[in-house]
């Protein structure tokens, strides 16, 4: 994992998650590209065949303003996580983007993408969707004003799922770093698929020792599994992302919709 995508907007540069992404970047001595992306003023004129935004007087001054802001707010939180995130572990880009819908096109040439989870931000799910469904890499959701080391004790919520299966594969780095890995199953929440016995030969042959954590049937498995994920100390979890449709488990709830609601530790998630 060297190359972390952390997009940021004017709303947003007050609490993006700048210290999990410098916590990511010493870990894996990884390099942090910040990525600003214009928040368009309402009403805006979008050209229906490139879905890009027809100019109008003022608009440009007003982007210039919100990225002379929001940069310098990046660059001061940078500059004070531990050890700070600066130098050539900190690339500012604030001209890549010309709008937010482009953070998962962008996100495919990264080995990561992070976005925050903010209850004061009604966008947050929607460039989370955007960065997993458009980008094809893992996405790195954390929750609001969270400022703690994670990634020594790792739990990965196996379901048997090929959505599960991405996000172990293209997560590995986190996993081997680990100096624990859990393997956490639900009863009854479970796909066609290799149980958790051989995804723990799969690891064993990847030099990765594992433990078994299983919870009892949940009317939300994803409950069950933080609820598992705590008591067993877990600060990092890796799960596929809506193995359900999305329309599904809006309307009647699901594994993944509970964990990005609900988690209290970094969580990564594929597609």
């Amino acid at each position: 994992m060297q190359q972390i995508l952390l997009p940021f907007g004017s709303d947003t540069a007050d609490e993006v998650p700048v210290y999990a992404a410098s916590s990511l970047a010493s870990r894996y001595d990884a390099t942090v590209t910040a990525m600003f992306y214009p928040r368009l003023p309402d009403p805006v004129i979008v050209d229906p065949m490139s879905g890009g935004v027809v100019s109008y007087d003022g608009l440009d001054d007003e982007i210039e303003a919100q990225k002379a802001d929001a940069g310098k707010k990046i660059v001061g939180r940078a500059q004070k996580c531990s050890p700070p995130l600066s130098g050539e572990k900190l690339n500012v880009d604030m001209s890549s983007l010309s709008n937010w819908r482009q953070v998962g096109e962008v996100g495919r040439v990264y080995d990561i993408t992070i976005v925050g989870r903010s209850p004061e931000n009604p966008h947050w799910q929607t460039l989370f969707e955007m960065a997993l469904f458009e980008g094809g890499r893992p996405v790195l959701v954390v929750p609001q004003h969270y400022d703690r080391p994670f990634g020594d004790t790792v739990g990965i919520a196996w379901n048997h799922s090929t959505e599960t299966a991405r996000v172990l594969a293209l997560s590995m780095p986190i996993i081997k770093s680990a100096k624990k890995v859990f393997i956490i199953e639900v009863d009854g929440w479970v796909h066609a698929g290799p149980d958790g016995v051989m995804l723990q030969k799969y690891l064993l042959g990847h030099g990765v020792e594992s433990e078994f954590k299983r919870g009892e049937p949940a009317g939300n498995p994803g409950e069950r599994v933080l609820e598992v994920a705590e008591n067993a100390g877990v600060d990092f979890l890796i799960k596929g992302a809506f193995t359900q449709s999305r329309l599904t488990q809006m309307i009647f709830g699901g594994a993944t919709r509970a964990i990005l609601d609900e988690a209290k530790i970094p969580v990564v998630f594929a597609h």
